[in-house]
């Protein structure tokens, strides 16, 4: 008479072991990939402001769109809400660059940062489009005119209601509320440009005219909105956005 075996206590630990890996496996390799959203679309690239702007809008000659005006546009495109503090901006702009809502502005051979003390380097991303394109043109004219190669300063980007605040206890020029609020806003200056050739900072006066016509020619688009600041000796320039396509 064969003798049945029956399972040991350790062999029903065992198995019950073996069970719960397998189905940990199971699910760990089985779970729903993370699904990573495209960009949102670039409401600067490829559209025309003159006719399909998102706020009111004219061709203009001159460089001298005043502050509320740009603040329109700024508030029409950009952030909904500015940064109350600068750690309020630490702790969230990660995300905001993850979802595209924001894009970080680095040195190039278009442009380079000045020492940002007061605004940190991120934009929508329309208005860093806009920022290469006023770059791209202004070389291009330079080239034309064998001015040499050179590029631009930007002097102040997305700024906090507290690093306003202490920028106005500094400059009588700035005021309670700013474009640069919303990422739609930067500063060019005209005081220095970098030559790219020997790494020198440098004032000159053609090259000034050369970034002039490059603004003039962009605003008579109506793709900026432009001011010149003589106490900063920069133009702060906000971008233009067209509505989206439906």
């Amino acid at each position: 008479m064969i003798s049945k075996i029956r399972p040991t206590k350790k062999l029903y630990l065992f198995v019950g072991i073996l069970f719960t890996l397998l189905i940990s496996l199971y699910f760990y390799f089985d779970k729903p990939k993370e699904i990573i959203a495209p960009p949102q679309p670039n409401h600067y690239i490829g559209c025309n402001q003159l006719i399909n702007a998102t706020a009111p809008i004219e061709p203009a000659e001159i460089i001298k769109d005043v502050n509320t005006i740009q603040l329109v546009h700024a508030r029409k495109n950009g952030l909904k809400k500015p940064f109350k503090t600068n750690a309020e901006f630490d702790s969230t702009y990660k995300k905001m660059v993850d979802n595209y809502e924001l894009v970080e502005v680095k040195d190039s051979r278009l442009y380079h940062l000045k020492t940002l003390k007061h605004s940190h380097p991120y934009l929508i991303p329309e208005a860093v489009s806009m920022i290469d394109e006023i770059a791209v043109r202004f070389q291009d004219k330079l080239k034309k005119e064998k001015l040499g190669n050179y590029c631009f300063f930007l002097t102040s980007i997305l700024r906090t209601e507290e690093s306003q605040e202490k920028l106005s206890k500094h400059n009588g020029n700035a005021s309670d509320t700013t474009a640069h609020f919303f990422a739609t806003t930067v500063d060019i200056s005209y005081k220095h440009f970098l030559n790219l050739d020997n790494d020198s900072i440098v004032p000159k006066w053609e090259i000034i005219q050369e970034l002039t016509k490059t603004l003039l020619e962009m605003r008579k688009e109506c793709k900026l909105l432009a001011v010149r600041e003589r106490k900063q000796s920069c133009f702060h320039i906000t971008v233009v956005c067209c509505k989206p396509k439906k």
